[in-house]
């Protein structure tokens, strides 16, 4: 149970999606970040840049230690038939890392609803803020008002009553 904690530790959420790190990875199978660089870089055709994506100076620059290469789940996977020595490790890490995704997912479908929230207590507290202004200054009267009417209507009401 220890592998998912470590692993969620080091998951970072790049470009809408769970990454590892290359060094995370390369940690947890025993290896050199830069042996996984070399393996990805002679099969290009296998690890498409959308599974395995080397990150942008901006990313580098707000991650500690920053890696070079990040890897997705299933970029991870793609390493079990190039390390046949390590796929023990790599069976052992891909469902840690299937559930230190579900963890970050979750978290962040939950802070999507809470902001959704947030906004919509801030519209209900505006619109009552907004009832609160009305009610204190009222624009109009309700009901009839003596001052309203035409001067003489009341009187000529009456004689109009009578006749």
């Amino acid at each position: 149970m220890s592998a998912p904690v470590e692993v969620l530790s080091r998951l970072l959420w790049l470009r809408d999606t769970a990454a590892l790190p290359d060094r995370a990875l390369a940690d947890q199978l025993g290896l050199e970040p830069t042996a996984l660089a070399a393996l990805v870089r002679s099969h290009p055709e296998r690890f498409h840049e959308s599974l395995v994506f080397p990150l942008t100076a901006e990313e580098r620059q707000k991650i500690p230690d920053a890696p070079v290469l990040a890897f997705t789940e299933a970029g991870a996977a793609l390493l079990t038939g190039l390390l046949p020595e390590k796929e023990p490790a790599l069976l052992g890490l891909l469902p840690a890392f299937a559930e230190a995704r579900h963890v970050l997912t979750s978290q962040a479908e939950l802070s999507a609803r809470l902001a959704a929230l947030e906004q919509k207590l801030e519209m209900v507290i505006s619109a009552l803020q907004g009832e609160a202004e009305e009610d204190a200054h009222p624009e109009h009267r309700i009901g009839f008002v003596a001052e309203d009417l035409p001067k003489g209507l009341k009187a000529k009401q009456r004689i109009a009553g009578k006749g």
